[in-house]
């Protein structure tokens, strides 16, 4: 099996909010969440690159770790794996908004279900919904799996009361932007992505499917399709982080079908 994981390592995004425990590095919260998974591969937003990094990895037996910087103000992207990183890219863009990076790699071993797959993660502006599209559109993903925290709204999450109460009201009361869903959107329908939490979850709604403290799901995991490809993602689900994190796990896991 492969396991793939996404969470946010710690929180920049909305100074009304913070974690529990601060800004602290809090490496044996997030070990004590991430080690029951015995993760194959670990996609992290908001890190720096550094030896609390370094230990996380180690700790979680992901000895291959790779990171990729926005710009020298802003928190990196990273992926942590346990087969060799056979190579890997860091794409920055800056237009409008914050600096933000698109790291990707392709895993190397004996694994089947590594060869010849790309993987990437990247976390997209928190503010407009035009930044994001207009730095996914730069990006231009041609990736398998595309990890994230992409800011960004699935219209299918939400009955229409919680819509009205916690995704439109809270957002009008904080004068945030109003509700779009023009990214998630462009991903599934125009890119063909598949979203592997929906996919796996169909009928989850509302609270069952928030990844972040304002009661959203912003954080996926993407898979693009292949024909007659033998692994299936066999499940997708968010895991409560605790107070390891800002934001809840995004873990799907993928078997390969016997012949």
């Amino acid at each position: 099996m492969v396991k793939n994981d996404n969470i946010s390592y710690r929180n920049s995004e909305y100074p009304q909010f913070r974690p529990p425990n601060g800004y602290t590095k809090n490496i044996s919260s997030l070990v004590s969440v991430l080690k029951p998974l015995q993760l194959d591969l670990l996609a992290v937003e908001e890190i720096n690159n550094d030896d609390y990094w370094k230990k996380l990895c180690e700790q979680l037996d992901l000895n291959n770790f790779i990171t990729g910087k926005c710009d020298e103000w802003f928190l990196s992207n990273g992926i942590a794996s346990r087969y060799p990183i056979l190579s890997y890219s860091n794409h920055v863009y800056k237009a409008s908004g914050e600096a933000r990076a698109f790291l990707q790699c392709q895993l190397a071993g004996d694994h089947s279900f590594v060869q010849n797959r790309s993987f990437a993660v990247t976390h997209l502006d928190h503010v407009n919904e035009d930044n994001r599209l207009a730095q996914i559109n730069y990006f231009q993903p041609n990736i398998d799996i595309l990890m994230g925290d992409m800011n960004a709204l699935t219209e299918d999450d939400y009955t229409e009361s919680y819509y009205r109460r916690i995704v439109a009201g809270k957002r009008e009361e904080s004068q945030w932007e109003k509700p779009r869903f023009d990214l998630t959107d462009l991903i599934t329908r125009q890119w063909g992505y598949q979203d592997a939490f929906r996919l796996a979850n169909s009928e989850l709604k509302d609270e069952s499917v928030a990844t972040c403290a304002y009661g959203t799901r912003i954080d996926y995991i993407y898979l693009r399709p292949r024909e007659n490809d033998p692994w299936k993602l066999t499940k997708c689900s968010i895991v409560d982080s605790g107070e390891a994190t800002d934001h809840n796990i995004v873990f799907a896991e993928f078997t390969r079908e016997q012949s």
